[in-house]
């Protein structure tokens, strides 16, 4: 099997040999920067910016999500037994920085010009 066919599940083939120009790159900056991805949708010309400033905004609206409903959680675990609130914060750091590592392993890559493709945002990104 050839190595360039053995790619890793989330990563597609580069787009072009092409470079980015400036605008773009700083357009891809944005996607990733939670509601600046609006400004990059807005502004987008080509289409593969495009599609990471749809995935970088729905990566911002789960991210948001996700910490609107762990936040009541850890306020109420809090309440129930402190050491279980700390717990519960120090898990709500940890989901934290995975999503903003998810969002720095996006950004990289839309710089280089290929596609990092989240499982189910990737899919959502793609529809509309």
């Amino acid at each position: 099997m050839n190595i360039d066919e053995e790619r890793p599940p989330g990563e597609e083939e580069p787009m072009g040999v092409e470079p980015l120009h400036d605008e773009e790159r700083l357009l891809i900056i944005f996607a990733y920067m939670g509601p600046l991805a609006i400004v990059s949708l807005a502004a987008a010309r080509s289409d593969f910016v495009r599609w990471h400033a749809r995935q970088g905004l729905l990566l911002g609206v789960l991210t948001l999500v996700t910490f609107v409903v762990l936040h009541p959680l850890h306020s109420l675990m809090y309440i129930i037994w402190p050491f279980l609130g700390e717990i519960f914060l120090t898990m709500e750091i940890l989901i934290g920085f995975g999503f903003f590592l998810v969002a720095i392993l996006c950004l990289v890559r839309g710089i280089e010009r290929t596609r990092f493709r989240i499982p189910f945002l990737a899919d959502l990104a793609d529809r509309f």
